[in-house]
């Protein structure tokens, strides 16, 4: 992937989250929209739970939000760090989130990474079934 392509892609990426976490926020209906994968299957997904988190980290309730899915602290900081991260790389006409980018791809190729990474991500989702989300 280029740079320029990925860079546009997570800048895109954020922003579609910022509007659906604002969608949930302000959204002030009995109807929730939820996870298709869990809509289809009955079975919640790895990532379930994931908004709920964010709103309830926005909200300062760290409880819930660890709770809803521990996965929304991450999505969290990246939905703030890398838009800004991009920004200045962009301002400054530098690479280094590519560069990271490249690097966190290169070490996730291994298997000692790749190997804890998803036992990590399969954790999460036995926890999300096992509280039924």
């Amino acid at each position: 992937m280029t740079k320029k392509k990925l860079y546009f892609f997570v800048f895109v990426a954020c922003m579609a989250g910022y509007v659906w976490v604002f969608f949930n926020l302000f959204y002030h209906s009995n109807r929730h929209v939820g996870c298709l994968f869990h809509k289809i299957t009955h079975i919640p997904c790895p990532s379930c739970g994931s908004t709920r988190s964010v709103l309830s980290l926005l909200q300062g309730h760290w409880g819930d939000a660890f709770y809803a899915n521990p996965f929304g602290f991450l999505i969290t900081v990246l939905m703030i760090v890398l838009p800004l991260w991009i920004a200045g790389d962009v301002l400054s006409k530098k690479e280094s989130f590519f560069r990271s980018y490249q690097t966190i791809e290169s070490l996730i190729k291994k298997k000692s990474i790749a190997i804890p990474a998803l036992a990590l991500v399969l954790s999460n989702w036995i926890w999300n079934i096992f509280k039924y989300l």
